[in-house]
């Protein structure tokens, strides 16, 4: 048995369905013999009211007897097992569907949806990828693709570190491929590979990791040598993971003076990807089209993380006050559902219990993700940095990983 197939075995599954008649029928995307038309059909209607599961398997299994690797019955027989709630055997179902028909987009579908609800980022990213090849077109991929990636890519690089001080280094190498197969243009990843090959005494392959480091980022490794610290750090991994080939965003947050809208939605999505997953309440935006992170800004909204103004625009480039990074923080950290903060919070004269923003002051000072000035106020009104909000949202994921589920 795969390891995608242990993790599902071992995880709960948490994938939402559909009521039965609104799945897609496995007729649309694969060809039904005429002589076997009838009788798909009736299976089909059996499936989608419900009744007799146990005989309907029975019956589909009879039929794949007949008609081998017809990937319809086996997608069907998928289709049965996510209704009872048995993961790790409709994953089996759909991957036979697949293997007997690779243009099967619906169990190409499912088997993305099963491993990023368990987790297995990197098969959710390489499932969602192979869709998007298909049909390019599917605007509902392409953001789950995107996370899968960032997120495959950050396990992928922890699971290299963890395998690198074990002394697994052909695991840890392989790891390292994997994840620059994702983010070829990191020179982080390329130097912890060089790092690797040394160690391995795979000089020529070392050398030409650490040429192409320098390649993509010469100014930078001249600047770490300076300093005396040419070894990335464990953060620069994570970050790697998070942000993938829009890294540079990341740097350009942390520099700048004041953080935006839409630099505050990218951050938030970036670190807990998770929110996504959430109920939503999709609104009317008007101004966001334009923006890089125009699908942060759409899914931090839906969560209730940041408002839609009422003339319904975000203005994705207005700057964050202390005020209302606070607002989001607080929503964040119930969305999150983290336990109150042990340690009272300071007092803040300039935000009275009458203000708005009141309780999320109080609530980001007891965990530590904000903190007063020099002057002993909060300063509502006073905008937020880039690596104030970068700092915050570091803190609060730490809190969070360190917290019960």
């Amino acid at each position: 048995m795969n390891t995608f197939l242990i993790a599902l075995l071992l995880v709960q599954s948490s994938l939402l369905l559909p009521p039965r008649a609104a799945v897609e029928n496995p007729a649309t995307v694969s060809q039904i013999p005429p002589k076997l038309q009838k009788d798909y059909n009736k299976l089909w209607l059996r499936f989608v009211t419900g009744k007799a599961d146990t005989q309907l398997a029975k019956d589909l299994d009879n039929l794949i007897k007949k008609q081998k690797d017809f990937d319809p019955a086996l997608t069907l027989e998928g289709y049965l097992e996510l209704y009872r709630g048995n993961d790790a055997a409709a994953s089996q179902k759909f991957q036979q569907a697949l293997t007997a028909n690779s243009r099967n987009s619906i169990a190409l579908y499912y088997l993305a949806e099963l491993a990023y609800t368990h987790r297995d980022y990197v098969h959710a990213n390489t499932f969602y990828s192979m869709l998007l090849a298909m049909d390019g077109k599917r605007t509902d991929i392409a953001p789950k693709r995107e996370k899968a990636m960032l997120l495959a890519t950050e396990d992928l690089l922890r699971s290299a570190a963890r395998a690198e001080g074990e002394n697994r280094l052909s695991e840890a190498e392989e790891f390292y491929k994997q994840a620059l197969a994702m983010a070829p243009k990191e020179p982080v990843v390329h130097m912890r590979l060089a790092d690797l090959l040394a160690r391995e005494n795979k000089l020529d392959e070392a050398a030409a990791e650490r040429k192409a480091a320098d390649d993509l980022a010469p100014r930078r490794r001249a600047t770490a040598s300076a300093r005396g610290n040419a070894e990335p750090k464990a953060d620069d991994l994570e970050d790697l993971g998070r942000w993938g080939s829009e890294i540079g965003m990341l740097r350009e947050i942390r520099n700048t003076q004041y953080v935006t809208r839409e630099q505050v939605a990218a951050i938030i999505v970036r670190y807990f990807p998770q929110i996504s997953e959430r109920r939503q309440n999709p609104q009317i935006v008007t101004d966001i089209d334009s923006s890089w992170a125009r699908a942060e800004i759409r899914t931090v909204i839906a969560a209730g993380l940041l408002d839609v103004l009422p003339n319904h625009t975000f203005e994705p480039a207005a700057s964050v006050t202390r005020g209302e990074f606070a607002a989001t923080l607080g929503r964040l950290v119930r969305v999150l559902s983290l336990s109150p903060p042990k340690a009272l919070p300071d007092s803040t004269p300039d935000v009275a219990p009458t203000n708005p923003v009141y309780a999320d002051v109080q609530l980001v000072l007891g965990y530590a993700l904000m903190s007063l000035r020099d002057s002993g106020e909060f300063d509502v009104s006073e905008n937020v940095s880039g690596g104030e909000a970068v700092r915050s949202a570091d803190r609060l994921l730490q809190l969070f990983q360190q917290a019960p589920h």
